[in-house]
């Protein structure tokens, strides 16, 4: 079901295409872009598990809270993942990892205390030219890069003011292991744990899991008149 979710927030089972252009291939070629789309992500999501200490179901739960915001800004499934798990690994629990996310996308995105503004201050841009929301995780690799110059008084200011008083713990932790986070989404693109190496994993919880995200797949085919 969480694969299903995030299919709705984003649309990873189609690929580079869009609803409109899914919807025109015939039922074959409808099921081998769902197949080939969808067993890539979950060679993504597995191996983001792999290599950490979250498992699959963990990693699930918080990005399905603030997948449908990401993907706006052109965030990636993959470091969608690596950033889920980044925070588990650094001891939060998943319901708070992820409306930490989900609420730092909606500030940013409304400029809420004037945070664009305030991160502008130290260089750091929070919208592309055409002027949409830069990916987090964009946002995230450079405020790593800038805090070591900083002082706490200031560090403590925009991480309060972009995440609010609720969140930013975890932005906090997000920023200072922002290295953890690129070297998950490196392996998660790079370096994947393919279907098989899945299998033969000895962990019994995630070869379930793994089982339960292909019924997903099988179940959105049979809807598709597979």
């Amino acid at each position: 079901q969480r694969m299903i979710n995030l299919q709705q927030q984003t649309g990873f089972m189609y690929g580079d295409l869009t609803a409109k252009q899914f919807k025109l291939l015939d039922a074959e070629n409808q099921r081998k872009t769902v197949m080939g789309n969808t067993l890539e992500i979950l060679d993504q999501l597995n191996t983001v598990e792999n290599r950490s200490a979250a498992n699959l179901k963990q990693i699930t739960f918080v990005m399905n809270q603030f997948a449908a915001q990401a993907h706006q800004t052109g965030e990636s499934m993959a470091m969608m993942a690596a950033m889920s798990a980044t925070l588990i690994e650094a001891g939060e629990e998943q319901g708070k990892a992820g409306r930490a996310l989900r609420m730092i996308y909606a500030r940013l995105g409304s400029n809420i205390q004037n945070n664009n503004d305030l991160l502008k201050q130290f260089g750091i841009e929070t919208k592309n030219a055409s002027g949409a929301l830069r990916p987090m995780s964009e946002i995230v690799l450079e405020l790593a890069d800038v805090f070591p110059r900083l002082t706490a008084e200031q560090r403590q200011n925009i991480v309060q003011t972009v995440a609010g008083n609720d969140h930013y713990v975890r932005f906090v932790k997000l920023i200072q292991n922002s290295s953890r986070m690129t070297e998950l989404h490196e392996d998660a693109i790079n370096n994947q744990a393919t279907a098989q190496e899945e299998v033969n994993r000895v962990t019994d919880d995630a070869s379930t899991l793994y089982k339960e995200a292909l019924a997903d797949l099988e179940h959105v085919q049979a809807q598709m008149g597979r």
